[in-house]
């Protein structure tokens, strides 16, 4: 059910569990030179490690499975470690939710995020889908733990705010989006990013990169949150709790 990485971090450090670093793979970093060009600013930034979650969708991507995954984490890393940079990468995914994704993922196994139980999902829908909860439902039963990807974002606006407390009350845990805080992402999440954080209702916050054009706007993001919420909310939601929730380290 798990999978291991013998990375280490230093002691100190932001933790991002939502990226999409791994070079070609989905709509994320072109090739491995923008790969390493986003490390290198995630570094300067205070990052000193990334959850790779490429999209996993077969509809969209009928090639990346978790096996895929992890090898091409474990290249991207040893690309990292000889461009002279000290990052750690774990594989994952952001898995989308479909009418059928159970029987996907019996077949092809459950990309959990690094040494994890966690699981990163989404999904696009304009109405909460009928196979939505029956799905996060299968992964607890397994021992697996949701995390349910930028909520603020979904478009079911109208049943979202009891839906998203009846997953919680299930044990899913809610990611949110660093760059909502912008504004970027429309006004409904602009608005929803900062309730959810009012209510403590987020366990962590990521930045979702997909490109280095749109790096700038997500760690933005992260002091937004800082100036309206404080650094320790911050702290908490890309530092204390990747560590404690994810990879078992102090933070």
């Amino acid at each position: 059910m798990r999978s291991h990485s013998n990375n280490e971090i230093g002691p100190t450090g932001r933790v991002d569990i939502h990226s999409h670093l791994i070079p070609g793979i989905d709509d994320g970093c072109a090739d491995v030179t923008e790969s390493i060009q986003c490390i290198r600013r995630l570094h300067s930034a205070g990052f000193v490690g990334s959850f790779c979650t490429p999209h996993m969708w077969p509809q969209l991507y009928p090639q990346t499975t978790p096996e895929l995954v992890s090898k091409l984490t474990a290249q991207l890393q040893s690309q990292v470690q000889r461009a002279g940079l000290e990052y750690g990468l774990w594989p994952g995914a952001e898995l989308r939710l479909f009418d059928g994704v159970v029987d996907w993922l019996q077949a092809h196994g459950v990309p959990v995020l690094g040494p994890s139980s966690a699981v990163l999902v989404d999904f696009w829908e304009d109405d909460w889908p009928s196979y939505a909860t029956p799905a996060l439902q299968w992964l607890l039963d397994q021992g697996y733990r949701p995390i349910l990807a930028h909520p603020e974002r979904l478009n079911c606006h109208d049943q979202l705010k009891q839906r998203l407390k009846e997953v919680e009350q299930m044990g899913v845990w809610l990611q949110g989006n660093l760059r909502c805080m912008t504004g970027e992402d429309g006004f409904m999440a602009d608005r929803l990013v900062r309730q959810l954080l009012q209510e403590n209702r987020y366990q962590f916050l990521a930045l979702d990169a997909h490109r280095q054009s749109c790096l700038e706007s997500r760690l933005n993001g992260m002091q937004l949150v800082v100036s309206e919420f404080g650094e320790s909310t911050l702290d908490q939601l890309t530092q204390e709790a990747p560590r404690r929730c994810l990879l078992d380290q102090p933070a």
